[in-house]
């Protein structure tokens, strides 16, 4: 008998509370203010953008947000004003991603934004300090040989990446390799270099780069065949180092935003 009792108790209460929260949900659902919500929701919701992938490369899409209109609703009421400041929003994954496409080597990002990347391949250390030097408070990432990683300067806006299959398992041990970066700002990208070396990076759940690469006449690259989102790599020597001077006074002159690659080909 007692069990019944025990019963009836916990599916009145279940019921209490399945009442209640219809109850409020009709009171919010009649409130000016979650009206305005819902109105707002159609023009600021964005629709999350897919990568588009093209034979063995991938151009990464965009995570979109909705609104979360119950927490902007709770949020605006202890004000019992519409303020868009207070608008709480969650975030929508495309369906293709760098993370299920680690067998494809990424090239940038779709973006309506004026926003690219620079990477270097070091294999000179001598040109170190000269292009560090010119990038000054520009963010890149050079990829450098692991052994190397420990010998050099570190400064705050230069990321570092790993190129070769060489640096993850026979130049240095992978875990003190993983350390070593972690204490200089590692980009946590491959640079490409062959298949071998893409197929060792997506083994280790390590996503690929595949950036366009510059050889000569930096400023005149910049200044006529940018492209918005793309990833760039520019040789290094010491005519490039002095072409990319100019050319990064003339992209920050024309509003351009260079962007560290985890920044720029976040999703």
């Amino acid at each position: 008998m007692k069990k019944i009792e025990y019963l009836i108790i916990i599916v009145f209460t279940l019921f209490s509370f399945y009442y209640t929260e219809k109850i409020i949900s009709a009171v919010k659902s009649k409130d000016p203010l979650m009206t305005v919500i819902e109105k707002e929701k159609k023009y600021l919701d964005i629709k999350p953008v897919n990568a588009i992938i093209k034979d063995d490369t991938i151009i990464l899409g965009k995570s979109g947000k909705i609104i979360n209109e119950n927490a902007s609703y709770e949020k605006m009421k202890l004000l019992d004003t519409y303020n868009s400041d207070l608008l709480e929003y969650d975030s929508i994954s495309p369906s293709i991603t760098k993370d299920n496409n680690y067998e494809k080597s990424i090239t940038g990002v779709i973006t309506e934004n004026k926003e690219l990347s620079l990477v270097f391949l070091l294999d000179d250390l001598s040109l170190y300090d000269e292009l560090t030097f010119v990038l000054d408070d520009t963010y890149a990432t050079i990829f450098i040989d692991g052994k190397y990683l420990e010998k050099i300067k570190k400064t705050s806006n230069i990321s570092f990446g790993i190129y070769s299959y060489n640096d993850l398992f026979t130049t240095i041990s992978t875990t003190h390799l993983k350390k070593v970066l972690s204490n200089y700002n590692s980009s946590n990208y491959c640079l490409y270099k062959d298949e071998e070396f893409l197929n060792v990076c997506k083994n280790l759940k390590i996503n690929t780069i595949k950036p366009e690469i510059i050889n000569n006449n930096v400023y005149k690259f910049f200044k006529d065949d940018k492209e918005i989102g793309k990833i760039y790599q520019v040789k290094v020597t010491k005519t490039n180092i002095k072409e990319l001077a100019s050319s990064i006074i003339y992209l920050k002159q024309k509003g351009y935003d260079i962007k560290p690659i985890a920044q720029l080909l976040e999703q």
